[in-house]
């Protein structure tokens, strides 16, 4: 259940106005990116997505190093971007507070994240963040929106993890399952909530209106300085379709995921690599 209603009524200001939102918008779609401490991928990132968008909405939170500047600076650069700034650092997923906090708290993700869709103009929303950059084949998801534009529908996005100095990948864990990152309607019924640890739009229990796009996009988490040279204890391989064609044949004996898995079909993976 969505509670619009901040939790915190001393920030009243930061209360969701689901009559606004639930308004019927001018077809298009708006990129919706939550940003802190994303300094390193967010300008590439967001510059990825910009040929495909209507507007892109960078909500940007207390962070310790240059986003904000960065984000305000796309804005000038862009006349696509537009900045909305949350003032509050959510809780960590996964501490005490993330569990016993009610989700309409102004400190929690999923509060965050719906006031942050809530932002966004145009009658469909492409949720991402700020290290995934886009590969040409978003084109697709694109078209199927814009071929259909009253559908309900929600497009989820593969993503292959891109790691080291970005000519490698994560052997452990290739790719994302491919409803995380999504286009989907801008309309109330399409909003987050938590699911045990971790925060996801709700469109889990409307079969029929969900499909999985296949390789959409690279995450660029791992190429971050503080992870390249390694993480969790992951297997970093260089990017090469023998390797990943391996890695994901193992990995996807573990987990049965939508998607295309080929990337020995998929030559876009390998030509479009953003860094190396």
């Amino acid at each position: 259940m969505l509670s619009p209603t901040a939790h915190e009524r001393q920030y009243a200001e930061f209360d969701i106005d689901l009559d606004a939102w639930a308004t019927p918008k001018p077809f298009g779609i708006s990129g919706c990116f939550r940003l802190r401490n994303e300094s390193e991928f967010m300008v590439q990132a967001v510059e990825s997505f910009l040929p495909w968008l209507d507007e892109a909405v960078l909500v940007v939170q207390p962070s310790d190093d240059d986003t904000v500047g960065l984000a305000e600076e796309l804005a000038l650069k862009h006349d696509k971007v537009r900045v909305e700034h949350y003032p509050f650092v959510p809780y960590q997923i996964g501490t005490q507070e993330h569990y016993q906090e009610p989700p309409n708290s102004v400190h929690h993700l999923v509060h965050m994240s719906n006031w942050a869709l809530s932002r966004c103009k145009y009658s469909w929303i492409a949720k991402v963040e700020g290290d995934v950059i886009a590969l040409s084949t978003f084109a697709g998801t694109v078209a199927q929106v814009r071929q259909n534009p009253d559908a309900s529908r929600y497009y989820g996005l593969v993503i292959l993890n891109l790691a080291g100095d970005g000519t490698k990948f994560s052997a452990t864990n290739p790719r994302n399952h491919g409803w995380d990152e999504a286009v989907f309607n801008n309309h109330p019924r399409w909003h987050f909530v938590r699911h045990d640890k971790w925060e996801s739009v709700q469109h889990w229990e409307r079969s029929g209106e969900n499909e999985c796009m296949g390789w959409s996009l690279y995450h660029m988490k791992r190429c971050k300085a503080r992870y390249r040279d390694g993480w969790n204890d992951e297997v970093y391989l260089e990017m090469t379709p023998e390797n990943l064609a391996g890695a994901l044949q193992n990995y996807n004996r573990r987990h049965q995921y939508p998607g295309n898995d080929d990337p020995l079909g998929e030559s876009v993976l390998f030509e479009e690599l953003p860094c190396g």
